[in-house]
């Protein structure tokens, strides 16, 4: 059957070796020491494409949809700086795009969101000269949430596009679990914090009108959507529901169950069956995270979705007819 990944990660050579002389004038050496060894050194397939294809082959009648690993280019320099990044990573991911069209279907555009008016130029020349299948947007802009106005015109030029948002957790250590520290612990920020961001930023979208204003913004979020298929009743009700039941004309599991996810839950079964059976299989795109993810995560991932009891028309769908559908792919 074949697969699609809808959220593969990489970081093309030229452009990693510019952020790293970047990141080395820039981040303070506790932030970039996680970024050299959680990321950038974490598993060759990320930048050599040798080692990629060594790891893809087995998996038959396979292909993927490139989206640029962490850093978010807001934390990577000023707003010209991170304009500069985003040219640098669009053009090196379209071009392989170019090359390999048999292994990579399309990529997502980097955009640098902390200028949103170069973000708006720089997805434009995605959109309309580099052929992006949308764009990747994370959970916070240096701490701004994406329901913040300033993103509308970004967001809105998404939708009319019928192009898609990639939503990727941001959060570090500097995100301290209780107000007594300063700083998280045991990795709680990664673990829990990005699942906890995925869902913050989604609600946030679903409260404040977003997506009754834009009927038809097509969010692919990452990691299941994090917590929402998993306290979707405490969405549905409480002090969220309180506030903006006069306000909006839908109840708000409604909204939430407009996003599309993708299956990275890194070999957890029960968790994909949730995600499916909230989101239903006609929002789920099978996505790996690889190769961030433990090293057998396409493999574990194929597991997990194989184990969900879907029908064959289900379980294609899932694998590579949503996003052939949805990002108006050959053959979709």
């Amino acid at each position: 059957m074949r697969k699609i990944d809808a959220f593969a990660h990489i970081l093309p050579r030229a452009y990693l070796n510019r952020l790293e002389r970047q990141l080395e004038r820039t981040m303070d050496a506790s932030r970039l020491d996680y970024y050299r060894e959680g990321v950038f050194t974490f598993d060759p397939v990320l930048t050599d494409l040798d080692a990629r294809w060594r790891k893809i082959d087995p998996y038959g009648e396979y292909a993927q949809i490139l989206v640029l690993a962490v850093p978010p280019l807001e934390e990577v320099g000023p707003p010209a700086v991170a304009a500069e990044f985003a040219r640098i990573a669009n053009d090196e991911m379209a071009e392989l795009v170019r090359r390999f069209p048999d292994r990579f279907v399309g990529f997502a555009a980097a955009l640098p969101m902390s200028d949103v008016d170069a973000a708006a130029r720089e997805l434009d020349r995605a959109l309309t000269q580099l052929g992006a299948l949308g764009a990747q947007v994370y959970t916070n802009v240096l701490g701004v949430a994406l329901d913040d106005p300033r993103f509308e015109p970004l967001f809105t030029r998404l939708e009319e596009a019928g192009r898609a948002m990639w939503l990727h957790p941001t959060r570090s250590a500097a995100w301290a679990d209780y107000p007594a520290e300063s700083r998280s612990d045991y990795g709680l920020w990664w673990s829990l914090g990005w699942p906890y961001e995925t869902a913050a930023a989604l609600a946030r979208l679903v409260y404040s009108g977003h997506m009754e204003r834009h009927p038809h913004q097509l969010v692919i979020a990452h990691h299941g959507g994090g917590m929402v298929p998993h306290f979707s009743a405490r969405l549905a009700m409480g002090p969220g529901h309180r506030q903006v039941k006069d306000a909006l004309p839908r109840p708000p599991l409604d909204y939430f169950r407009r996003f599309h996810v993708d299956t990275a839950l890194f070999g957890a079964p029960h968790a994909v069956r949730c995600v499916l059976d909230f989101f239903g299989p006609g929002h789920v795109l099978f996505g790996t995270d690889m190769p961030l993810g433990p090293a057998n995560a396409v493999e574990a991932t194929i597991a997990d979705i194989d184990a969900a009891g879907l029908s064959g028309a289900d379980l294609a769908a899932v694998y590579a007819g949503n996003a052939m559908r949805l990002l108006r792919l050959p053959g979709g």
